[in-house]
């Protein structure tokens, strides 16, 4: 009976190898996803680890650092394969062979650079899985190798019973079986990597061309920073002109308007004048009808005075008619040359201020064109600035160095959120042999001025911890503020603007187990268990200051499990919450002890949703930068 179900489990395992090699088989050799499903499914699956493994916690997967991206696989595969032989899954990443700790299975690439005899002394008598890739025939427990784009391994059974493991018969079935198949296999892959070492070599070439390129950009945008400087100076001159011609249009609006008025009136006189014109001919014609009234009568009466009177009086009397007909012609006379007069003189002036308005209306058409221009230019140099500010913010982010320096060695999260594009807070992180240098700094200003002074920062760093090997904190800092002062000639004056910084550098010491800080107006905040312990920083800038005394250096023991924060005055400055006050220091402090329990990562991703759910709908106040460690 036993040996029957001894059977079946042999059939079952075998049938899950044929699977797996069928489904990698389908793929294109040993890439990092074909890696982490061998060690997953066909290495850490079926070995018996011995009789010591019961007493593990955890079934745990090591990799001795070559590429980072095998381990982000296997991380990746883990969340979805928890647990291995009914243990939870731990995948650990080593850089070096000293930090190297116990694991059910440890990976190495031939590639790596790591002494293969060095690890088998390391790992004797801990029951250790050694799986190697691109080493001869036998000379580990695994080894890999790709031929002709296949996955290949053979197993040293003797070398796996030696260290007191074993593996089922199905899993040496599908291995390589003799030294002189593997020598033919492991011929067939040096020749693919020959190949592969000639795409190398024209990959570097093709680096060495795109390095080339980023000099050429970096030299055009210094000229794009002095452009960009003469243009704000010119945009602000075109400013001041331009406000003062919209004061200048706005008198004349107020002009033009009096003038309209003033026209209104004038047009109001002359219609009066043309009424009183138009009575006044009125008048004449009833004279005229009376004057020819008289003229029949003064006839009639000729008439009789021709009969009744002699050619003397008939005489006066026309004298005395054409008298009187002089005089009326000429009253008459002098009534219309008065009305056109007054005409001519209101037309002439109507016409001048006609002419006059004319003239106004086209200087505010043209000054209105140019106002129009001027804007469209204004807005054409802004998207060119904020262009450039972007250029501006992809060279500071290449300045800052990676967090992947000390990712492998402590759990940490960074909190990063710029006010503007580019921004003068910033993090910075070095490792000198076995200490790691970790600094979050708060340059004066924010925005274009704070990302000049966050790059003067990184630069004086890089001279300080990697060129000079300075990494106790208060000689970093003591050197950092003697750079600031230099670079920009800062002089003991109260009238000289003190631009620097505010920072805060802790250096771990792996070998010794010590925190050691020192911080200037930034505090460090330690977190053992459920309390909190608070390292005041020395009340002085890294800059020019009235107190220019030497930073204090605090020495910290620590243990296992401690966390400790760094941070500027982004975060507890910023406004919010139901009464629209700061968050605050001690806020702060009791949000971390609250999270002293959760995972390092996760406490950055919370920190980040307390902070916007604080903010709310209010703008950002400051930059912020949010340093968490654990031990």
């Amino acid at each position: 009976m036993f040996k029957q179900i001894r059977f079946v489990k042999t059939a079952i395992v075998f049938i899950g190898l044929i699977s797996l090699t069928r489904t990698i088989y389908g793929q294109s050799g040993f890439d990092n996803s074909t890696r982490a499903l061998y060690i997953f499914d066909l290495v850490a699956k079926y070995v018996n680890y011995g009789p010591g493994f019961a007493d593990s916690s955890a079934f745990k997967i090591g990799v001795l650092v070559g590429d980072y991206d095998l381990i982000s696989e296997m991380g990746n595969l883990a969340k979805t394969r928890t647990r291995i032989q009914d243990k939870p899954v731990l995948v650990m990443g080593f850089r070096k062979l000293e930090s190297l700790t116990h694991t059910q299975v440890l990976y190495v690439n031939k590639n790596a650079g790591f002494d293969l005899a060095k690890i088998k002394e390391k790992i004797t008598g801990t029951q250790t899985m050694l799986v190697t890739e691109g080493y001869q025939f036998r000379e580990s427990m695994i080894n890999f190798i790709v031929v002709n784009g296949k996955p290949q391994y053979d197993i040293n059974e003797d070398y796996i019973k030696k260290e007191g493991m074993s593996v089922p018969q199905t899993l040496l079935f599908t291995a390589v079986k003799t030294k002189e198949d593997w020598q033919n296999l492991f011929d067939i892959a040096s020749r693919e990597i020959e190949a592969q070492k000639v795409t190398i070599n024209q990959q570097q070439e093709t680096i060495e061309f795109q390095r080339r390129e980023i000099l050429k950009q970096k030299a055009l945008l210094d000229s794009l920073d002095m452009e960009i400087t003469a243009r704000e100076k010119t945009l602000k001159e075109k400013q001041k002109i331009l406000d003062s011609q919209f004061a200048r249009i706005s008198r004349q609006k107020g002009e033009i308007t009096v003038q309209k008025q003033t026209i209104a009136l004038q047009q109001d006189e002359v219609r009066v004048q043309q009424d009183t014109l138009a009575g006044q001919r009125e008048k004449i014609s009833l004279q005229l009808a009376r004057i020819n009234e008289q003229l029949m009568r003064i006839s009639e009466q000729d008439t009789r005075i021709k009969v009744q009177l002699e050619a003397i009086e008939k005489q006066k009397l026309i004298l005395y008619f054409v008298l009187l007909a002089l005089l009326l012609v000429s009253i008459l006379g002098y009534f219309i040359y008065r009305g056109y007069k007054i005409k001519k003189e209101a037309n002439i002036v109507l016409e001048e201020k006609n002419r006059t308005i004319s003239i106004q209306k086209d200087e505010i058409e043209q000054q209105r064109d140019q106002v129009t221009v001027q804007r469209d230019l204004i807005t054409y140099q802004n998207k060119h600035i904020t262009d450039s500010i972007m250029y501006a913010k992809r060279i500071q982010t290449a300045l800052i160095p990676s967090l992947e320096l000390f990712s492998d060695k402590l759990d940490h999260f960074v909190l990063y959120k710029p006010l503007a594009i580019v921004s003068g807070d910033f993090y910075w992180v070095a490792s000198q042999g076995n200490i790691q240098v970790i600094i979050a700094a708060d340059c004066t200003g924010h925005g274009v001025p704070g990302a000049f002074m966050s790059m003067l920062g990184v630069s004086l760093l890089n001279e300080i911890v990697n060129e000079k090997h300075i990494v106790m904190p208060d000689q970093i800092i003591e050197n950092l503020r003697k750079g600031v002062i230099t670079s920009l000639k800062q002089v003991a004056d109260e009238d000289s603007i003190k631009d620097g910084m505010d920072i805060a550098i802790c250096v771990v010491d792996f070998d010794k187990n010590i925190l050691w800080y020192s911080g200037a107006n930034n505090p460090l905040y330690l977190v053992r268990g459920n309390e909190l312990t608070n390292y005041r920083a020395d009340k002085m800038p890294v800059a020019i200051h009235y107190r220019m005394e030497p930073f204090k250096l605090h020495k910290i023991d620590l243990l296992k499990g401690d966390a400790f924060y760094i941070f500027s005055d982004g975060y507890p400055d910023q406004f919010g919450g139901p009464n629209q006050k700061k968050y605050m220091s001690n806020q702060l402090r009791e949000t971390l002890v609250s999270l002293s329990g959760v995972p390092m990562i996760k406490q950055g991703e919370k920190m980040n949703e307390i902070f916007e759910e604080w903010r709310g709908d209010n703008p950002q106040v400051d930059d912020v930068i949010l340093i968490g460690v654990r031990y």
